[in-house]
């Protein structure tokens, strides 16, 4: 198991980075061909949520069908490849062709009454991948504001980096190997043609 933790890169609207919503990798249980990661939903103390506000890990690569999850029954759990009303941290892309995360709140307003407030976990959420290797991709909250109370119910959109699942990438002495084993395939190919024509 490993336990990683990226926190939010930046944060949109009135609200610094030490109050805005993260989103960190926990562990990486299984094995080849299906890994689960599970992440950490956390709000900030200035922060609540109320119907429709969410959570987005982009680009979840080798997502398992059927396979997402979440620990609350007030976060319902989908998968969309094109997120709309999501902004992508600079330096990231929303990649039509790899699966995103989405976790919707649906139940009642919660925080938004009073704050600040103790920072809150959710319970887990994640998928599982068919991929072990990991990489920094983006994430994006959009959660409800709850402090000061002259801005109250104004909301939230933080943007940060997170772990997410990828193909692993070959080491150099892996690509030189199928390199050389590529080359020899293709002389020893040519050369049975050779032969061929000599005995014909």
């Amino acid at each position: 198991m490993k336990k990683i933790a990226l926190a939010a890169l930046a944060a949109f609207g009135m609200v610094g980075s030490a109050n805005a919503a993260v989103l960190t990798l926990q562990s990486i249980s299984g094995g080849p061909g299906n890994f689960t990661f599970s992440y950490q939903a956390t709000l900030g103390p200035d922060e609540g949520v109320r119907s429709g506000d969410r959570f987005v890990i982009f680009d979840f690569a080798g997502y398992i069908n059927g396979s997402i999850f979440s620990g609350s029954p007030d976060l319902v759990a989908s998968v969309q490849n094109t997120t709309t009303g999501t902004l992508v941290t600079p330096g990231f892309n929303d990649d039509p062709n790899i699966a995103n995360l989405v976790f919707t709140y649906t139940g009642p307003s919660f925080r938004t009454t009073t704050g600040p407030l103790p920072p809150f976990n959710f319970p887990l959420i994640g998928a599982r991948s068919v991929f072990g290797d990991t990489a920094v991709d983006a994430f994006f909250t959009l959660t409800t504001k709850n402090n000061p109370a002259a801005e109250r119910n104004q909301p939230i959109f933080t943007l940060g980096q997170v772990s997410v699942p990828v193909a692993a990438i070959p080491e150099p002495a892996t690509w030189a190997m199928m390199v050389g084993g590529f080359g020899l395939a293709g002389m020893a190919s040519r050369r049975r043609s050779r032969m061929a024509r000599v005995t014909a």
